[in-house]
């Protein structure tokens, strides 16, 4: 870049490639609130710190996660929009991992390591069959 080009286009051309990479982030955020049920059918949302919270871990784990990813196998080469759909991807999926955590925590409330396994045990009968 020429010497005398001003400080905020140049921060602009930097953000340029970068922007993508956080729009993909903020939409696969998304998909995951509607995957997790925090958006309905509708299209309604009800914001709250819950939904707040997941979103911002969600956006997070896209940027850190699929950012780990592209360096980790190589993919700096690829264009901007298929680094974008790797965030996408680490957003949705981020948010599924949240969801299994939120879930498995939520399973333990007010129960013994007995009736957790009983739990899990029946659950897995109901789906796979006996």
């Amino acid at each position: 870049m020429p010497q005398n080009t001003p400080f905020l286009e140049l921060i602009i051309l930097k953000l340029m490639v970068f922007l993508p990479k956080v729009f993909a982030a903020v939409i696969g955020a998304i998909f995951g609130l509607m995957l997790s049920g925090d958006i309905g059918k509708d299209g309604k949302i009800q914001v709250n710190m819950s939904v707040i919270i997941k979103f911002t871990i969600a956006v997070t784990i896209s940027l850190f996660g699929g950012a780990a990813h592209i360096e980790f196998m190589g993919y700096q080469d690829y264009s901007v929009m298929t680094q974008g759909a790797i965030m996408l991807v680490w957003a949705v999926f981020g948010m599924l991992a949240i969801g299994i955590v939120y879930q498995a925590i939520a399973l333990w409330q007010g129960k013994t390591i007995a009736e957790v396994i009983k739990e899990i045990k029946d659950a897995a009968f109901a789906i796979f069959g006996k």
